[in-house]
């Protein structure tokens, strides 16, 4: 069975990621699951998980909440 050709780094954990990456609570990231572009705020890294805010799903804005996220669907980028 052939997989899903993916662009990045598979990490254990979101938090993992960020970490790794550079990614710091208040910075904003961009990627596409297939439904256009979602921009997420970065609220928490805890250990194993984050914390998000959707500011914008497919350039509308979102009046959302914070929850967990996952990076894990989607190549996010810095915005």
């Amino acid at each position: 069975m052939k997989g899903i050709e993916r662009k990045r780094k598979l990490y254990p954990t979101s938090a993992d990621e960020c970490r790794d990456r550079g990614i710091k609570v208040g910075d904003r990231l961009i990627g596409d699951e297939g439904y256009g572009p979602t921009v997420i705020e970065i609220t928490a890294i805890g250990r194993n998980s984050i914390l998000a805010e959707q500011l914008s799903q497919n350039g509308n804005p979102c009046h959302s909440y914070e929850a967990l996220w996952t990076l894990e669907c989607r190549d996010w980028e810095v915005v």
